[in-house]
């Protein structure tokens, strides 16, 4: 028995957008939100929090999706009715359990979705151009030589 397949389709400083795909046939899947990290980003001290903003799933008859996050039911569907269920286009943040891993659990035949998460906490961007100019050394967080910064050093 294999485990619901996920897959990161797009990773930015602020969001984060899932494939999933799965059945009946497959464990739940666990999305550890701490490895969230883009290629521009660092973990920093702060406690990784992430928000779900979109779910869009899709599926045969008979098929479920359910998102839980520390054993708390966070959405559920019916992907054979196709439905988008688009949080920020109603003005809703789901920030329940936000610093929490998602788990993603199919039911029922065949489906496959998009989860569209936004990171709130505990990355830092690798570049800081706005801050520290251009000659920032881009493998740091922050200056080495300013009271202060990230990664000061004095």
């Amino acid at each position: 028995m294999a485990a619901v397949r996920t897959t990161i389709i797009r990773n930015t400083n602020y969001e984060t957008i899932i494939k999933y795909e799965g059945s009946s046939s497959d464990t739940a899947a666990t999305i550890d939100i701490s490895t969230l990290a883009s290629a521009g980003q660092t973990r920093n001290s702060d406690t990784p929090t992430v928000n779900i903003v979109k779910l869009i799933a899709s599926g045969l008859l008979t098929s479920g999706v359910l998102i839980t996050r520390n054993g708390i039911n966070i959405l559920a569907a019916a992907p054979e009715t196709a439905p988008v269920i688009d949080l920020t286009q109603n003005g809703i943040r789901d920030n329940l359990q936000n610093t929490q891993n998602i788990v993603i659990t199919c039911s029922g035949a065949a489906s496959t979705g998009y989860l569209v998460l936004r990171k709130v906490l505990g990355w830092d961007s690798k570049v800081e151009y706005e801050k520290y100019g251009a000659y920032d050394d881009e493998t740091a967080v922050g200056a080495l030589d300013i009271v202060g910064s990230p990664d000061y050093t004095g």
